[in-house]
């Protein structure tokens, strides 16, 4: 389905699979899929951040804790839904993004992210939601990334752009 072909939902609303949903003025989004999940990219993460709380590094202790495996880290999972926004509005139309997370997300699981009229749901294969995702977005067409608002620290649009030149 195309751009064009894009449904427009009410809050509450799934999109049917495959199609794409319109979350505001020209800003619309398909269904993307990310993983699986490795231990390898936990790892790095958790290098990165420097969180290495053992129930996502320690295989023992997360069983030991009641889990079949170390979990992937909460930030992690909003992370790749919100590469799935990106790759399909370019950074400059992402403003802010507020999270959810609902269920662990283990090595192995693919995420489906999957648009909803209220942003992105990140999915495992057996349909559990293990994170939403509320982006806030701006029309991607007006957004000039050379310039930055000075009061939000965010790229400004055209029209604010034009008036700091």
């Amino acid at each position: 389905m195309t751009q064009d072909d894009s449904a427009t939902l009410t809050p509450g609303e799934n999109v049917p699979p495959g199609e794409n949903v319109t979350l505001g003025e020209n800003v619309t989004l398909g269904e993307r899929t990310r993983g699986p999940v490795t231990r390898v990219q936990i790892a790095r993460y958790a290098g990165a951040v420097g969180d290495f709380n053992p129930v996502h590094v320690d295989d023992e202790f997360a069983r030991a804790s009641g889990l079949p495996s170390v979990i992937a880290h909460g930030p992690l999972t909003v992370t790749l839904a919100l590469d799935a926004v990106v790759e399909q509005l370019g950074p400059q139309a992402l403003r802010s993004a507020k999270a959810r997370l609902s269920a662990p997300v283990f090595p192995g699981d693919e995420l489906t992210v999957v648009p909803t009229a209220d942003g992105v749901e990140v999915r495992k294969a057996d349909g559990t939601v293990a994170a939403t995702v509320r982006p806030e977005t701006v029309n991607p067409e007006t957004v000039n990334p050379e310039t930055v608002n000075p009061e939000t620290g965010q790229p400004a649009t055209a029209p604010e752009a034009a008036g700091t030149r």
